[in-house]
């Protein structure tokens, strides 16, 4: 049938470095699943910040679906790269494999479970959602400025840690730093805010940082953004707000936060201004104009069939939006760039070496089972001698990058 697994193409993109070094086995993993399952893909690692969004733009149109095998940060580079890209049957779906996951998180992923975002990845399930607009580019979860944004940027040197890294860069700004403020000036829905302020954020869902909801009312597919204004206040007030965000979004009880919903913003920084865009910082300088406004059904996304009946996810309910008729028709590309193919097959000759030496290992080394008490034969967990024999797999690849190979 249309859309079956066996007629569509995958482009797998794994950026080896996320989750400090993680998702190379998570992408091993997926790749040796997909091969197992005689499905169609091609498999590109990252190398460079906005690689994967040169090689979605470069290489999308002769593929269906686009695999993110990373991070929130990648992610948002394959989404600009999808939007550069003139045919709408293009579809994203997600292996979560980065510090925080809060795009897959809001789309309904379990980043812990591999199995589920397999079955996303093969199935039909799929969900059309907005993207915020900022100047020329997009983002899918939040646009945000000010000091979450600052915290981000000083964790990045403890990035290895993860979670716990954020944790320490907040607490050290709380503590031992100055009070963090910004002047800022928005203009939204015929309405004007030019003021001090600690936080300011415009989300598409409202979970971010994998614990924080912003904004408890943000919807991914109801063509409005929610705005949360954090003014300026003390560190620690801030600090006590936050452990309240953590707890299901209760911090609106606060005079200090004000939520909004916008269409369309114009921001302008009086200072200079931290921000972060899904994950990942940027610094902009005095002076700084930025435009924003929600592009509604912007981009599909394949998603786990049970997150369709999950109430809690941040969707309206609604019939999703049918395929545009004229795009449907503008046939595939027979096959792929000889460029593309040539480094997809090197990429699946090195995961490939690198997995029969982990196999080869196990037959030399491995115990073929043992004996309990009764006298019955016992195996070993396949799932586990799996992951076991991905791991070997990945620092192997590790050891081959760090030299060069």
């Amino acid at each position: 049938m249309p859309g079956a697994v066996g007629d569509r193409r995958y482009l797998v993109i794994v950026n080896p470095v996320s989750r400090g070094g993680k998702a190379q086995e998570e992408g091993i993993w997926l790749l040796n699943r997909l091969k197992r399952a005689g499905v169609e893909y091609e498999a590109l690692f990252t190398e460079r910040a906005g690689h994967a969004e040169e090689m979605v733009v470069k290489w999308a149109e002769d593929f269906d679906v686009v695999v993110s095998v990373s991070g929130d940060g990648t992610t948002n580079e394959i989404i600009n790269g999808i939007m550069k890209v003139p045919s709408s049957r293009l579809k994203l779906a997600m292996f979560p494999a980065g510090t925080a996951d809060d795009f897959a998180s809001n789309m309904g992923y379990d980043r812990k479970d591999k199995e589920q975002a397999l079955r996303a990845i093969l199935g039909d399930c799929c969900r059309t959602i907005d993207l915020i607009r900022y100047d020329s580019r997009y983002a899918a979860v939040t646009f945000g400025l000010g000091v979450d944004s600052e915290i981000a940027d000083g964790a990045y040197k403890w990035k290895r840690f993860r979670i716990p890294a954020y944790f320490y860069s907040g607490l050290k700004k709380c503590f031992f730093e100055e009070r963090k403020r910004y002047f800022v000036r928005f203009d939204y829905e015929g309405q004007t805010f030019e003021d001090w302020v600690l936080i300011a954020i415009l989300c598409n869902a409202p979970l971010f940082g994998r614990y924080i909801k912003i904004h408890p009312e943000a919807r991914m597919n109801d063509g409005i953004l929610g705005l949360t204004i954090g003014r300026e206040m003390p560190n620690v007030y801030g600090l006590v707000l936050f452990l309240f965000a953590c707890m299901g979004g209760r911090h609106g009880f606060s005079r200090k936060v004000s939520f909004h919903q916008v269409r369309r913003m114009r921001v302008e920084c009086k200072t200079d201004t931290y921000a972060q865009i899904d994950g990942e910082v940027y610094k902009f300088d005095a002076g700084r104009v930025i435009e924003l406004s929600v592009v509604p059904d912007a981009l599909r996304v394949l998603v786990p069939p049970e997150s369709l009946r999950d109430r809690r996810l941040p969707f309206v309910p609604r019939e999703e939006p049918p395929q545009p008729l004229q795009l449907r028709l503008i046939p595939p590309q027979a096959g792929v760039a000889e460029e593309l193919e040539a480094l997809s097959r090197r990429v699946k000759a090195r995961v490939e070496q690198a997995l029969e030496a982990a196999r080869e290992h196990r037959r030399r080394f491995a115990f073929p089972g043992f004996v309990d008490q009764a006298g019955r034969q016992q195996s070993f967990d396949f799932d586990r001698e799996e992951m076991k024999l991905v791991r070997r797999a990945a620092r192997r690849l590790r050891k081959e990058l760090v030299k060069g190979i």
